[in-house]
């Protein structure tokens, strides 16, 4: 399937109601066709790690195309400059989430920034504090 096709099925699948129970939850999306997580989980089995399939999907600009987009995509071939121009595009926590937890995460990226744990002293009690 190409995201045109994936496009058409996810908006067969979609449901008003899932539209509304996101929202309950805090989930606001400009684009959203209602298809739960878990269908999306089913999909992207079937689909397999394909990083062009998820960079087309991610460009569609859908809520349920973008989480779909996370669970296709190849952690060791996402760049940093994917990585922040994602990241600006976040619309809610729900999206943020599965990009992160799905994608960003296992990434050879993820880790090199993390804070080195070195201990530098703070300026005004002399104490040390972890960076």
């Amino acid at each position: 399937m190409d995201a045109g096709e994936i496009l058409k099925w996810l908006e067969r699948q979609g449901t008003k109601r899932t539209v509304e129970g996101m929202a309950r939850y805090g989930i606001r999306a400009e684009r959203a066709f209602g298809v739960t997580v878990g269908t999306l989980q089913s999909l992207a089995k079937r689909l397999g790690k394909d990083h062009a399939l998820s960079l087309a999907l991610w460009e569609t600009g859908w809520y349920e195309a973008r989480l779909l987009a996370a669970m296709v995509g190849e952690p060791q071939r996402v760049t940093r400059r994917q990585m922040d121009a994602w990241a600006a595009e976040f619309e809610n926590w729900a999206d943020c989430d599965t990009v992160c937890f799905h994608l960003f995460d296992r990434t050879p990226l993820a880790w090199r920034e993390r804070p080195s744990g070195r201990r530098r002293r703070a300026s005004s009690s002399g104490a040390a504090a972890s960076s």
